[in-house]
């Protein structure tokens, strides 16, 4: 009698999972949508949603973006041409070709109702299609156009650039960070021709010379499908760049968020941007958290330089990442308007004063004469008399992650190096 009922409650609730199952799934995949430029997507199957990963019917959006399909179904091998580009997949493999090439999938390819259905992501991305996911909306969106607006006006890309040359050193580092490695870079101002933390993500990248005036020629031989510049460094030589390749500009060369933000639209790197953001944000809360009352600390950033003269940073790069974190900033050096302060003479000492002073020195023009400058500065009595170095905060920071890079892994280093100063670890 027991057994029986154990038997009957078992079969009921395998019934009740069964033809619950049903319409849950249904509910989740009609929860799912595609938009291909604008227009949403009508499939016969479906979009369905798989370990996080959206497949859909290939056939459909594949002809839809005017690529030759066919599928073997002895073999389960699936084939999309589209102008050069070749992609294969085989249904329950985890493993594709890009034009021969072995690629590792984060989706295997299934059939599900008589359709064969393929991860979106690797679709896309694979046939230059930016793929990119609203939450919100819970809406994949496909563009096979992409409209960059820049600081020189607006530039359309018609696939999704495989062959990037980059013109500042700022985004050398913010490229590799979203994954992108450049067939071109201007070389770093020191430690050429890559900084130390970037090189080994370097290799086989043309050098195209200096930032401020980088080699067009070299740029031309390397055929590039998107070159990223600077207005502040390139903007008399956009017209020139522009007939070689799509050029996107960037206003300067050290608001890296913005960089960042530019860059991963165009190379659709935008989850990858967004997941470095928000370690980011956690990253400076935490900060702050900790820092309490101390981040009324002054915090002073200060250079010397191979002329003689001294300077004082209001933002910049390091100026702009002091300011997120909340730290307080000498009056003296809260200057309206002014990137940098330039101090020619040492009776101005005082005004690089902080209740911590950061020293981004560096021998950047190679001839040690910044380090000269550094030492006459600081043998000064004046110098001995800063708040700063009478407390034993005068610290000499890296000047290529705190300064020269200008990227955003340059910028987590500089915070790991600020949480080590305030001794918050």
């Amino acid at each position: 009698m027991v057994k029986s009922m154990y038997r009957y409650l078992a079969l009921t609730v395998a019934i009740i999972l069964a033809f619950g199952a049903v319409p849950f799934t249904a509910a989740a995949a009609a929860a799912t949508s595609v938009v291909l430029d604008g227009s949403k997507v009508t499939f016969d199957v479906p979009p369905q949603s798989i370990n996080g990963r959206t497949l859909v019917p290939y056939r459909t959006l594949a002809e839809k973006i005017g690529a030759k399909v066919s599928f073997d179904k002895k073999t389960g091998k699936i084939s999309v041409v589209k102008g050069q580009r070749i992609i294969a997949l085989t249904v329950n493999s985890k493993v594709g070709t890009v034009d021969g090439k072995s690629v590792a999938l984060d989706a295997a390819a299934v059939i599900q109702n008589g359709r064969t259905l393929v991860p979106l992501r690797f679709l896309g991305e694979s046939l230059g299609l930016w793929v990119s996911w609203n939450a919100a909306s819970k809406t994949v969106n496909v563009e096979s156009k992409k409209t960059i607006t820049h600081a020189m006006g607006k530039t359309t890309l018609n696939s999704v650039p495989k062959r990037v040359v980059v013109l500042f050193n700022g985004m050398v580092d913010i490229s590799l960070t979203l994954g992108v490695k450049p067939v071109g870079a201007v070389e770093s101002w020191v430690q050429q021709p890559w900084y130390h933390y970037l090189r080994a993500d370097m290799g086989g990248v043309k050098n195209l010379g200096n930032e401020n005036q980088p080699n067009l020629e070299a740029i031309v031989a390397l055929k590039p499908d998107l070159i990223i510049g600077s207005k502040l460094r390139h903007e008399k030589i956009y017209d020139q760049l522009s007939k070689i390749a799509p050029t996107v500009m960037t206003t300067d060369v050290f608001d890296w968020k913005t960089n960042m933000e530019i860059a991963a639209e165009a190379l659709n790197k935008e989850d990858q941007a967004a997941a470095f953001m928000a370690d980011w944000n956690k990253r400076v809360a935490d900060f702050k958290s900790k820092m309490g009352s101390r981040l009324n600390t002054e915090v002073s950033i200060v250079r010397f330089q191979p002329d003689g003269s001294a300077r004082f940073y209001v933002t910049g790069f390091a100026g702009t990442i002091m300011k997120e974190l909340g730290l307080a900033r000498p009056k003296a050096q809260q200057v309206e308007g002014k990137v940098v302060v330039g101090l020619s003479s040492k009776e101005q000492i005082p005004m690089l004063d902080g209740d911590v002073i950061f020293d981004l020195t560096s021998d950047w023009a190679g001839d040690e004469k910044s380090f000269k400058s550094q030492q006459d500065w600081t043998a000064n009595p004046l110098w001995s008399n800063l708040k700063g170095v009478k407390n034993g905060k005068y610290y000499k920071v890296n000047d290529v992650t705190w300064n020269m890079s200008g990227g955003a892994t340059a910028a987590k280093m500089m915070m790991d190096d600020l949480y080590f100063y305030f001794d918050l670890e």
